[in-house]
Protein backbone atom coordinates (compact mmCIF):
# COMPACT_ATOMS: atom_id res chain seq x y z
CA UNK A 1 0.00 0.00 0.00
CA UNK A 2 2.73 2.68 1.10
CA UNK A 3 4.72 1.50 -2.58
CA UNK A 4 1.49 2.35 -4.25
CA UNK A 5 0.97 6.15 -2.86
CA UNK A 6 5.00 6.64 -3.14
CA UNK A 7 4.59 5.59 -7.21
CA UNK A 8 0.90 7.70 -7.01
CA UNK A 9 3.03 10.69 -5.81
CA UNK A 10 5.91 10.46 -8.08
CA UNK A 11 4.10 10.06 -10.79
CA UNK A 12 1.49 12.75 -9.72
CA UNK A 13 4.78 15.22 -9.38
CA UNK A 14 6.03 13.98 -13.05
CA UNK A 15 2.67 15.25 -14.59
CA UNK A 16 2.68 18.39 -12.69
CA UNK A 17 6.28 19.11 -13.58
CA UNK A 18 5.71 18.49 -17.79
CA UNK A 19 2.31 20.24 -17.56
CA UNK A 20 3.99 23.47 -15.92
CA UNK A 21 6.81 23.62 -18.75
CA UNK A 22 6.48 27.01 -20.59
CA UNK A 23 6.90 25.52 -24.33
CA UNK A 24 7.31 27.55 -27.34
CA UNK A 25 7.94 27.07 -31.05
CA UNK A 26 8.51 29.32 -33.56
CA UNK A 27 9.45 28.53 -37.30
CA UNK A 28 12.76 29.82 -38.76
CA UNK A 29 14.69 30.29 -41.92
CA UNK A 30 17.97 29.94 -42.02
CA UNK A 31 20.45 31.87 -45.06
CA UNK A 32 23.57 30.32 -44.74
CA UNK A 33 26.65 32.74 -45.29
CA UNK A 34 24.96 36.43 -44.86
CA UNK A 35 24.05 38.62 -42.62
CA UNK A 36 21.49 41.81 -42.63
CA UNK A 37 22.49 45.16 -44.50
CA UNK A 38 21.90 47.88 -41.58
CA UNK A 39 22.14 51.36 -43.72
CA UNK A 40 20.75 52.93 -40.72
CA UNK A 41 20.24 52.50 -36.73
CA UNK A 42 16.76 50.72 -36.73
CA UNK A 43 18.51 47.69 -38.05
CA UNK A 44 20.32 47.58 -34.19
CA UNK A 45 20.20 44.75 -32.27
CA UNK A 46 18.42 44.77 -28.84
CA UNK A 47 20.83 42.40 -27.43
CA UNK A 48 24.28 40.32 -28.03
CA UNK A 49 24.87 36.84 -26.43
CA UNK A 50 27.80 34.54 -26.75
CA UNK A 51 26.41 31.11 -27.94
CA UNK A 52 28.60 28.24 -28.88
CA UNK A 53 26.37 27.31 -32.04
CA UNK A 54 23.79 28.18 -34.29
CA UNK A 55 21.21 26.13 -32.52
CA UNK A 56 22.13 27.90 -29.34
CA UNK A 57 21.51 31.34 -31.23
CA UNK A 58 18.19 29.98 -32.26
CA UNK A 59 17.10 29.10 -28.77
CA UNK A 60 18.28 32.53 -27.68
CA UNK A 61 15.70 34.03 -30.20
CA UNK A 62 12.95 32.23 -29.02
CA UNK A 63 13.09 33.23 -25.39
CA UNK A 64 13.11 36.34 -26.06
CA UNK A 65 9.25 37.28 -27.24
CA UNK A 66 10.64 40.52 -29.28
CA UNK A 67 13.21 38.74 -31.24
CA UNK A 68 12.03 38.54 -34.87
CA UNK A 69 15.66 37.76 -36.22
CA UNK A 70 18.94 36.53 -35.41
CA UNK A 71 22.41 36.51 -36.68
CA UNK A 72 25.17 33.88 -35.72
CA UNK A 73 28.58 35.12 -36.14
CA UNK A 74 31.00 31.44 -36.20
CA UNK A 75 34.29 33.09 -35.31
CA UNK A 76 33.66 35.23 -32.25
CA UNK A 77 30.42 32.85 -31.00
CA UNK A 78 28.28 36.24 -31.04
CA UNK A 79 24.69 36.33 -31.59
CA UNK A 80 22.89 39.66 -32.40
CA UNK A 81 19.26 39.40 -31.82
CA UNK A 82 17.16 42.05 -33.64
CA UNK A 83 13.36 42.78 -32.87
CA UNK A 84 12.81 44.88 -36.11
CA UNK A 85 13.90 43.25 -38.82
CA UNK A 86 10.38 41.91 -40.92
CA UNK A 87 10.96 41.66 -44.38
CA UNK A 88 14.97 42.02 -44.48
CA UNK A 89 15.34 38.98 -46.73
CA UNK A 90 16.07 42.04 -49.65
CA UNK A 91 18.65 43.56 -47.56
CA UNK A 92 21.43 40.82 -46.87
CA UNK A 93 25.09 40.99 -47.41
CA UNK A 94 27.68 37.98 -48.18
CA UNK A 95 29.84 37.23 -45.09
CA UNK A 96 31.15 33.46 -44.96
CA UNK A 97 31.67 33.98 -40.90
CA UNK A 98 27.61 34.73 -40.60
CA UNK A 99 24.54 32.60 -40.91
CA UNK A 100 20.98 34.70 -40.55
CA UNK A 101 17.66 33.82 -39.31
CA UNK A 102 14.03 34.98 -39.76
CA UNK A 103 11.50 34.34 -37.80
CA UNK A 104 8.63 33.54 -39.92
CA UNK A 105 6.10 35.57 -39.45
CA UNK A 106 2.68 34.54 -37.38
CA UNK A 107 4.40 30.94 -36.21
CA UNK A 108 5.49 31.87 -32.61
CA UNK A 109 3.81 29.43 -30.26
CA UNK A 110 1.91 30.75 -28.00
CA UNK A 111 1.47 34.29 -29.67
CA UNK A 112 3.94 37.42 -28.12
Amino acid sequence: MALTRVCSWLLFMVITQVVGEDAQSIIMSLMPDSTFECANTTCLPFDNVTTSNIRSCQLACLTQSQCTAATFHRSTSSCQLFNNMLNQNGNMLADVDATSINVISGTRFPPG
